[in-house]
């Protein structure tokens, strides 16, 4: 058994506040977690509400409480796409691809953003690049086969729009 010294007391009371600091670091930890958690969800609700400035708010102050969170910076992103400011939507979903385990998902809203530009094949490589990430990715799918369908239709119509003004051009060289 040891003898019990004011040295071995010291010892033994430093190893308890080194404890006691590890578990007040680890609350600290979870409380902002389950802050960030409440926030998250809290923005999802007013997003579905479609109160979408109260999603906004609320998804700065997840933002501001961890700045790394790919669910935060998509669901920024997803506000400026509404908002119709595709530039700073595509700087959120980037930012939340550093930080994002399931890239997929980012690829696919960047995809979208091109999509609702009318910016077709830039659109496509976001979705193709998804479907690498995850070939079960759905949405993926999806969105780059209504783009390839419109990029399609574009060329049929730019077809159609060629033939009908070389046979206006035939009919005007025929009766001039």
């Amino acid at each position: 058994m040891k003898k019990c010294t004011p040295f071995n007391q010291v010892n033994k009371m430093n190893e308890d506040i080194k404890k006691l600091n590890e578990l007040s670091e680890f609350f600290r930890r979870m409380n902002a977690k389950i802050i960030l958690l409440k926030l998250i969800k809290q923005a999802k609700s007013e997003y579905d509400k479609y109160d979408y400035e109260a999603g906004r708010r609320t998804l700065i102050k997840a933002y501001l409480t961890d700045r790394k969170n790919a669910v935060v910076l998509r669901g920024l992103g997803c506000i400026k796409q509404f908002e119709g400011k595709f530039n700073s939507a595509v700087r959120y979903f980037k930012m939340a691809l550093k930080y994002s385990k399931n890239k997929e998902i980012e690829y696919t809203l960047l995809g979208m953003v091109y999509y609702l530009q009318n910016r077709l094949d830039e659109a496509i490589e976001f979705f193709n690049d998804a479907i690498e990430k995850n070939e079960n990715y759905d949405p993926a799918y999806n969105g780059r086969n209504q783009a390839m369908l419109e990029n399609h239709l574009r060329i049929v119509d730019l077809q159609e729009s060629l033939k009908s003004k070389e046979i206006n051009m035939v009919k005007e060289q025929k009766e001039g």
